[in-house]
């Protein structure tokens, strides 16, 4: 289905290098609204959880049931703080991290130290799962909409039973992701005001009708190799046809254009007004994060904001979709904490960014 708030609106061997370089922008194993009702009882939709299991003293894992899902369950992990229980009336803030290409509700636990990092905060940690290529989005499929529609599920119906059923705050959130979850976690915070009141993104798929200017993957591709490969479905469904300047010489020729600007960071920019921003972004040159766990938080000199792009074809694209972002944010005069540094689209980058970035998304919500 498309989101309710848009319903209403609507009435050769280089080629397959290059093809798994895209492949990692959605798919980075492989590169190695309006604010929420305050009474959530209000606010209830057909989401459900189906199964509950305890994977550690401090971490739940929660199944969860809907329509507008492309599966009969969805995981949702949760990092709880001290002393949460659902039998209270007192609530919690939250941060939602969200998983890359490929990826699901177990990444950023198992790839990095946010176990560690929330057990010192008052918050509840959200580690959605969504699919391999879900781009944060309700998808077309085709004209018909309908499932999966990840971002209704996500903003209409899992919020709401958070909040419903595990205390979460309705009015203290905050989001980040990796990849195409840094696309997710700008681009939902830009749609849904009041959603979130701080985001992060680490190497994100910010935009998806990018155009390389020298003859590396373009925005489009990603999709298409995600769809395809990842998903094993008609990458068509998610968005339809981006149309010119991309499998079309005519200029005339947009078709489904309007949806990919509607689910971009880029295009959506304005929305972030007001919103205490993380940007990170590299330039595929492997010098090692210089940092590793444990370490006092990285200096700001590791954001050497390098000239050009080096030759890793994800985080080179990574770096060109971003650096657009970057213009178009100082151009709207919305301020953000921008990291542009050498290195490549893998975790030791995306830890390091997320220790720094992770006070500010604390303080955001009061944690």
């Amino acid at each position: 289905m498309v989101h309710k708030a848009w319903r209403r609106r609507l009435g050769g061997r280089a080629r397959a290098g290059w093809a798994l370089a895209v492949l990692g922008l959605l798919f980075p194993a492989a590169a190695t609204g309006a604010a929420t009702a305050a009474d959530p009882a209000a606010a209830a939709g057909p989401a459900r959880v189906v199964r509950e299991v305890r994977a550690g003293d401090r971490m739940l894992d929660v199944a969860v049931s809907s329509p507008s899902l492309d599966a009969p369950s969805k995981w949702v992990r949760l990092l709880l703080p001290k002393g949460w229980t659902k039998n209270t009336s007192r609530t919690w803030p939250t941060l939602w991290m969200l998983h890359g290409g490929g990826g699901n509700h177990t990444d950023w636990t198992r790839n990095t130290h946010i176990e560690e990092l929330a057990a010192a905060r008052d918050a509840v940690v959200v580690l959605p799962e969504t699919s391999g290529c879900s781009n944060y989005s309700d998808w077309h499929n085709h004209g018909r909409w309908g499932a999966p529609a990840w971002e209704t599920y996500l903003m209409d119906e899992l919020r709401p039973l958070l909040e419903r059923e595990y205390r979460a705050d309705p009015r203290r959130a905050a989001v980040g992701g990796l990849s195409m979850g840094g696309h997710g976690a700008l681009t939902l915070t830009a749609k849904h005001p009041g959603a979130f009141r701080a985001a992060a993104s680490y190497s994100g798929y910010v935009n998806p009708l990018y155009r390389s200017p020298d003859g590396g993957p373009h925005g489009p591709d990603a999709v298409k190799v995600g769809g395809g490969l990842v998903c094993l479905t008609d990458w068509k469904r998610i968005w339809g046809e981006p149309g010119y300047p991309f499998d079309t010489t005519d200029p005339k020729d947009v078709r489904q254009r309007w949806l990919w600007e509607r689910n971009s960071s880029l295009h959506q920019a304005a929305g972030l007004k007001g919103i205490p921003l993380h940007l990170f972004y590299a330039n595929g040159t492997d010098t090692g994060p210089g940092w590793k766990w444990g370490d006092p938080p990285a200096p700001a000199s590791r954001c050497n904001d390098p000239a050009a792009h080096g030759p890793e074809l994800v985080e080179r694209t990574i770096f060109g979709m971003n650096g657009q972002l970057r213009a178009k944010l100082k151009k709207l005069g919305i301020p953000a904490t921008v990291c542009a540094s050498t290195g490549i689209h893998t975790w030791p980058y995306w830890e390091r960014e997320l220790v720094v970035s992770y006070p500010m998304l604390m303080r955001a919500i009061g944690a």
